[in-house]
C-alpha cells in the first residue's frame, strides 16, 4: 500500500504596512493554510520564488497603478491566486479583474468575517486549479488539499493569465479620503525566559551561526503556527508568547519575534473586553497582564485597568494572581501596595501574595539566567563577550541563588566546553588563550584536578615547542633573562620557563635552590608593585606563577595582602534591578535630536541603591550609538527611588544596572 503523502500548508501573503490587518485576517484562516506578512510587492517578488503557488492577499488601497502590479504578479508567478483588500466602496473598480480571473475576489475594509473566509476558500480553489492545469513548477510547491472542480475554471485560468500579461486597465477609483495606513507603534521589551531549565542536561555541543539561525527559522515556524491555533498563552511551553521569547534568548534582536509578540498583544488586548463582558475576570486579567508584560506603554491599558478597578470588589486577589503568571513582578508589587494603602486585602492575604512575588520573582530571575547559559553554551559563546557570556551568566545565576540539579548540569556542561576550547588552544600553541580559559576555570571553581591537568598539558606542550637546549644551557639561559628581566616572558623564552626546565631535567642540580630563589624573589617584587599600582588581577596571576616555585613567607604576606584588598574593594552586594521594588517611575525622555533623526539604540546603566533607596554612582557601562542617549539615560536613572533592601535586619547599599531601549514611536 503506498504510504501517504503528507499534505503541507499553503502559504497567504499578505502584502500590507498596515499592522492592524494581521491579527483579524489570523483569526480567519483554518488548518491548511500558514500567513505570512510582508510590507511591499518588491519584497515579495524579491523574496518568493518564481512560479511558486500561492494566495495573495494584496492591500490596494490607494494604489495609483493596480493594473501594473496584478500584471507583475502573475509574471512572476501564474499559480498565485490575488484577493485585492480595498475600501467596501471601490467593489466596482475590481469588477474586471475578476471576471478576467486576474483577481480571485474584492474584500472590502473594515473586513467582515464571512466576506473574507469565502474570498480564501475561492483563492485556495483556484490555486488547486491552478496546479492541476500547469503543475507544480521547478520548485517545489505544497500538497494542496482536493477542492471541487469548475468546468469553466480551466480555460477562465489560461484566459486570466493571457490577459494579466497583454491587458492593462486603468481603476476607477472612489471611496473615502486616502488615507496612509500607519503602523501601530512599537516599544521595546527586554527578552524574558520562557520555560524552567531542565534540571539535567547532556554536555551541549556549540552550534555554529547556520545552526542558530536553522533553529530561530524553526522557532519562528512553530510560534507562527501557534499563532493561527490560537495557543497565544497556553500551553506554557508551546505557546506563541513562550516560543518568541526563547527566539529573544537566541537573538535579542530578531524583528520577525519582536513583531509577532507586538502582534501577539493586539489580540490580547481586543480579547480582554469580551472576556470582562461575559465576567471571565481570571481570563480577561491574564490576557490583560500577558499584554503588559510585551508592552507595557500601550495607550489601552490605562482604560482597561479603570474598568477593572470598578470590579474590583468582584475580582478579589485575581488581579495580583494574573499579573505574578504574567511574570509582571513590578505590576503584583504596584498593585499590592495599592491593596494595602485601600485595605482591600487581609495583612495575612497581602503577607502572602508578596510572599509569592519574591518567591517567584528570585525562580523566574534565576531560570532566564540558566536558559542564557544554555543559548550562549549552543552559540559557542562561553567567556567572550564578557558581559554576554556562558560564564558571565552562570556568575550572575549563582549570585541571583541558583542551586540544585539545574544549576549542577549547567556548571558541568560548561565545564567540559572550556576543558575542549583549553584542548584546542593547545593543539593549535595559542598558549595564551589557554592560558585565560584556565584563569576562568580557576575563578568559577572548576574542579582542581581538571585545572592542573590541563596546567600540566599546557606545560608539556611548551616544553615541546620550545628550543631545547643542552642540560647545563638551561641554568645559564635562566641566568641571562633575569639579569634581563624578562621573569615570565615570553612563555617559551623567560627566566620561568628555563628554571622550570632545569627543574624537570636536573631536580637535583645543585645551582636549582638559588636560581629559584633568585627567580621568585623578583616575581614577588613585580606582584607588590602591581598590587600597590592597583592591579590586583596582575599581582594575583604573578603570584600564582611565583607559587610554582615553592612556598615562602614572603608570598604568604603578600597572598594576605591580596585578599584584604579584594575585601575592601568588593563594593556593594550586585542584584538583578528586577529584584528591586521601584518608587518611582522610570521617566525616559527621547533626547530631540535623535527623534527628528530617527536613531534608535540603547543604554546599559549600572549604579548603587544605597540604604534610603537613593540612586548614587551612576555610571554608563555601555551604548548603542555612543554619545547619543547616555545622557538621557543616566538622567532617568538618577530619579529613580527605590524601597530600601533589608539584609539582617538592616537596610544595606546594593549595585544593580538597567538596560533602557530607545526606540521611534513609528
Amino acid at each position: 500500500m503506498p504510504q501517504a503523502v503528507r499534505k503541507q500548508k499553503l502559504t497567504v501573503f499578505l502584502v500590507t504596512g498596515d499592522e492592524s490587518l494581521w491579527p483579524q485576517i489570523g483569526a480567519d484562516l483554518n488548518g491548511g493554510l500558514v500567513l505570512k506578512q510582508i510590507d511591499t510587492i518588491d519584497e515579495l517578488v524579491g523574496s518568493v520564488p518564481s512560479g511558486q503557488a500561492g494566495i495573495v492577499l494584496w492591500d490596494a488601497r490607494n494604489h495609483p497603478d493596480p493594473a501594473s502590479v496584478l500584471s507583475r504578479l502573475h509574471m512572476h508567478s501564474s499559480r498565485f491566486a490575488i484577493v485585492a483588500l480595498d475600501h467596501a466602496t471601490s467593489s466596482n473598480a475590481w469588477t474586471l479583474p475578476i471576471q478576467h480571473r486576474q483577481v480571485v475576489a474584492h474584500v472590502g475594509l473594515p473586513i467582515e468575517d464571512n466576506v473574507l473566509t469565502g474570498a480564501l476558500d475561492s483563492a485556495h480553489e483556484e490555486v488547486n486549479s491552478r496546479l492541476a492545469l500547469l503543475g507544480d513548477g521547478s520548485t517545489p510547491t505544497p500538497t494542496l488539499a482536493a477542492a471541487p472542480k469548475k468546468p469553466w475554471l480551466v480555460p477562465a485560468v489560461i484566459g486570466g493569465v493571457l490577459i494579466a500579461a497583454l491587458v492593462a486597465f486603468m481603476l476607477a477609483r472612489r471611496g473615502p479620503g486616502d488615507v496612509k495606513p500607519v503602523s501601530a507603534s512599537s516599544t521595546s521589551s527586554a527578552p524574558s525566559a520562557s520555560e524552567p531549565a531542565k534540571a539535567a542536561a547532556a554536555p551541549t555541543a556549540p552550534k555554529s551561526p547556520a545552526e542558530v539561525d536553522e533553529k530561530i527559522d524553526a522557532l519562528i515556524e512553530r510560534a507562527q503556527e501557534a499563532m493561527q491555533d490560537r495557543h497565544f498563552i497556553d500551553p506554557a511551553a508551546a505557546s506563541a508568547l513562550s516560543l518568541y521569547r526563547e527566539v529573544l534568548v537566541l537573538n535579542p534582536n530578531n524583528g520577525e519575534a519582536r513583531q509577532g509578540l507586538q502582534r501577539l498583544a493586539e489580540i490580547l488586548i481586543a480579547r480582554v473586553q469580551s472576556a470582562l463582558d461575559e465576567r471571565k475576570f481570571d481570563t480577561a486579567l491574564q490576557f490583560l497582564e500577558t499584554a503588559r508584560s510585551i508592552d507595557a506603554n500601550d495607550k489601552r491599558l490605562s482604560a482597561l485597568d479603570e474598568k477593572i478597578a470598578s470590579l474590583r470588589a468582584e475580582i478579589g486577589p485575581a488581579q495580583i494572581l494574573a499579573a505574578l503568571n504574567a511574570q509582571n513582578f513590578d505590576r503584583a508589587t504596584q498593585l499590592l501596595d495599592e491593596a494595602a494603602r485601600s485595605k482591600a486585602l487581609p495583612p495575612a492575604k497581602i503577607a502572602q501574595l508578596r510572599d509569592d512575588v519574591h518567591r517567584r520573582r528570585a525562580d523566574f530571575e534565576v531560570t532566564r539566567l540558566l536558559q542564557l547559559v544554555d543559548a550562549r553554551v549552543q552559540q559557542d559563546h562561553l567567556i567572550d563577550p564578557r558581559n554576554d557570556s556562558a560564564l558571565y551568566y552562570l556568575d550572575q545565576a549563582k549570585q541571583a541563588g541558583a542551586g540544585g540539579p539545574a544549576l549542577q548540569a549547567q556548571t558541568q556542561d560548561l565545564v567540559k566546553r572550556l576543558v575542549q576550547m583549553a584542548h584546542g588552544a593547545i593543539q593549535q600553541r595559542n598558549y595564551g588563550d589557554a592560558e585565560r580559559v584556565l584563569a576562568e576555570m580557576h575563578t568559577m571553581g572548576a574542579p582542581a584536578a581538571t585545572v592542573t591537568g590541563l596546567q600540566r598539558e599546557l606545560s608539556q606542550a611548551k616544553s615541546q615547542s620550545a628550543p631545547k637546549p643542552e642540560l647545563p644551557q638551561y641554568l645559564e639561559l635562566a641566568q641571562s633573562r633575569l639579569a634581563q628581566g624578562k621573569l615570565t616572558e615570553p612563555d617559551n623564552d623567560s627566566a620561568l620557563f628555563y628554571v622550570n626546565q632545569l627543574r624537570g631535567a636536573d631536580p637535583k642540580n645543585s645551582a636549582l635552590p638559588q636560581i629559584s630563589g633568585a627567580v621568585q624573589g623578583q616575581i614577588v617584587e613585580r606582584a607588590r608593585a602591581a598590587l600597590d599600582a592597583g592591579d590586583l588581577d596582575r599581582s594575583e596571576t604573578l603570584v600564582q606563577l611565583a607559587t610554582g616555585l615553592g612556598a615562602s613567607a614572603d608570598l604568604d604576606a603578600l597572598n594576605d595582602k591580596i585578599r584584604q584588598r579584594k575585601v575592601a574593594g568588593a563594593g556593594p552586594l550586585q542584584v538583578p534591578e528586577q529584584s528591586l521594588t521601584r518608587l518611582t517611575k522610570l521617566d525616559v525622555q527621547y533626547p530631540p535630536r535623535a527623534l527628528q533623526s530617527g536613531i534608535e539604540g540603547w543604554v546599559e546603566v549600572g549604579y548603587t541603591v544605597g540604604p534610603d533607596g537613593v540612586v548614587t554612582n551612576v555610571k554608563v557601562l555601555n551604548a548603542t550609538p555612543p554619545k547619543v542617549f547616555e545622557t538621557s539615560a543616566t538622567k532617568a536613572v538618577s530619579h529613580l527611588r527605590y524601597q530600601p533592601v533589608v539584609q539582617g535586619g538592616k537596610a544595606i547599599a546594593v549595585g544593580t544596572q538597567v538596560r533602557i531601549a530607545y526606540r521611534v514611536p513609528k
